[in-house]
């Protein structure tokens, strides 16, 4: 079975979407996406096994010290691995995340452009925290104004020689479309190299994973969905979100943020 990760997008601390609940919950879930920490919280609680957390600002060249503070507060709130995507210009810029807490990192353009301080660091916290991730169009991935797009296949090549084992792979115009994925350009992908892969964006609704299902190679494992987890595609959704009206209050009072979960088990598990 596909692992589901639900998807949170952050941009200067807060998250992008909002989740759709039962009438008379608008406050409840308005309010959660002001606070991060609360929607990872959620997630968890509706049995996330991962979370998937995006710096929307950086991928526009925005650094935000609000949003990496954020998911250190999401992470420690939580007893199931975040993996954190965003586009730092730097190693150490990852580094300083899986020092803080994170659990894991997808490492970009930096693993092309500084291999041998990638693979360093690939080395000193293992393939479970250092993962990596493609953002391709057209088979192209993009490595910033500075420098040549490069072929997606040569990047999981690249990968794979310097020891990664899982990427997150996404098509742009995979993003937000609820249009499904391409089912031959996984398999192009995923035939590229002895990777693990999770595949992110375009997920609309059960027949899309259950085509998926079917379709794919054992390699790949895992989807991240963000926009049909918040518009309650999926029919269980109806009965989180039933249940959630009535338990309003203690959600609010159950984010602490800066404090462990009280969930178990504290370390979180390889995904």
């Amino acid at each position: 079975m596909l692992l589901i990760i639900p998807a949170i997008d952050l941009t200067n601390g807060h998250a992008m979407r909002c989740i759709r609940g039962v009438p008379g919950t608008e406050e409840l879930y308005s309010e959660i996406s002001e606070h991060p920490v609360e929607l990872a919280q959620l997630w968890r609680r509706e049995n996330a096994k991962c979370l998937h957390v995006t710096d929307i600002d950086s991928w526009k060249g925005i650094v935000s010290p609000l949003n990496i503070e954020t998911v250190v507060a999401m992470q420690r709130s939580i007893d199931i691995p975040i993996q954190y995507v965003s586009r730092q210009q730097t190693v150490e810029a990852y580094r300083e995340l899986l020092e803080r807490g994170v659990y894991r990192v997808a490492v970009n353009k930096v693993a092309w452009i500084y291999p041998d301080e990638t693979r360093a660091m690939l080395e000193q916290y293992g393939p479970s925290r250092v993962i990596f991730g493609v953002r391709a169009h057209n088979g192209m991935v993009d490595m910033g104004a500075e420098h040549a797009p490069v072929p997606d296949e040569d990047f999981l090549r690249h990968v794979a020689a310097m020891g990664g084992k899982r990427v997150i792979y996404t098509e742009l115009d995979w993003e937000g479309n609820l249009t499904g994925e391409d089912v031959s350009t996984i398999k192009r992908v995923a035939a590229v190299a002895p990777l693990r892969f999770t595949m992110a964006g375009g997920i609309a609704s059960p027949e899309h994973l259950w085509t998926l299902q079917s379709s794919v190679p054992q390699n790949v494992d895992s989807v991240v969905i963000g926009r049909a987890m918040y518009e309650n595609r999926f029919p269980c959704q109806g009965i989180w979100r039933a249940v959630e009206a009535k338990l309003e209050p203690s959600i609010h009072a159950a984010a602490n943020v800066g404090q462990q979960s009280s969930l178990t088990p504290r370390t979180p598990p390889d995904c």
